[in-house]
């Protein structure tokens, strides 16, 4: 009887260690599952986030941040017609997809032209944004502004 019962010991260990080891590998399956899911569910951090300068008037400024659905978003500012010591805000716009991390586009529509900005990364605190509006009344204009982050 003392051999049957010390071989039910390791047996018992056994089964203990193999039921502990199943639950250790479902549950750490269903944690990496959940990781996976939160880890997709997060933005990466895109270079173009943050507050872009120049020098030029004609577009002064450009915030760029990431939303919530992750994608970029752009608000541009050029010197107020007005009153030219304020800058005035084009207002929010998602920038467009694009398969190139270096280059993003926004674009504008006003009541008499349609504007695009082409922002291209040149390193992490330079851009240069290529700026273009086709006026209704046919005229084109398009000209480059150099920007760099600050703050």
């Amino acid at each position: 009887m003392t051999q049957v019962s010390s071989a039910r010991i390791p047996l018992r260990q056994i089964m203990v260690a193999l039921l502990t080891a199943a639950l250790t590998l479902s549950l750490s399956v269903v944690l990496t599952v959940t990781s996976t899911k939160e880890a997709a569910a997060l933005c990466s951090a895109s270079r173009f986030n943050g507050t872009w300068r120049s020098s030029d008037a004609r577009l002064k400024r450009i915030d760029v941040w990431q939303g919530g659905d992750c994608h970029l978003y752009a608000r541009a500012w050029s010197v107020c017609e007005n009153d030219s010591s304020y800058i005035c805000s084009w207002g929010n716009r998602r920038m467009g997809d694009s398969p190139e991390p270096n280059f993003q586009f926004v674009g504008y529509n006003w009541s008499d032209a349609d504007e695009v900005l082409q922002l291209r990364m040149q390193d992490t605190s330079h851009i240069s944004v290529w700026d273009s509006t086709d006026y209704h009344n046919g005229k084109k204009v398009s000209f480059t502004v150099p920007m760099y982050k600050s703050g």
